[in-house]
């Protein structure tokens, strides 16, 4: 009775997985068929990602604590 409930348990959590691919994979469905029928698209190399810099100036950062922390760090 155990074994069959195992299998039973585990039967449905095939089919919820099996379920949650092909509901994940439906809205795609017809990208995929393009693709897979006219190959992937060629597209123009990607800019490239801006330079960071830094504006403003530089502020000094106190903390400001009881004593009994600093003691302690």
């Amino acid at each position: 009775m155990a074994a069959l409930l195992a299998i039973g348990f585990f039967a449905g959590v095939l089919g919820v997985s099996i379920w949650s691919v092909v509901d994940s994979v439906r809205p795609h469905l017809g990208r995929i068929a393009f693709l897979l029928e006219h190959g992937p698209v060629g597209a123009p190399e990607l800019p490239r990602p801006p330079r960071v810099t830094l504006r403003g100036r530089q502020v000094p950062v106190r903390m400001v604590m009881p004593a009994q922390f600093r003691a302690a760090a």
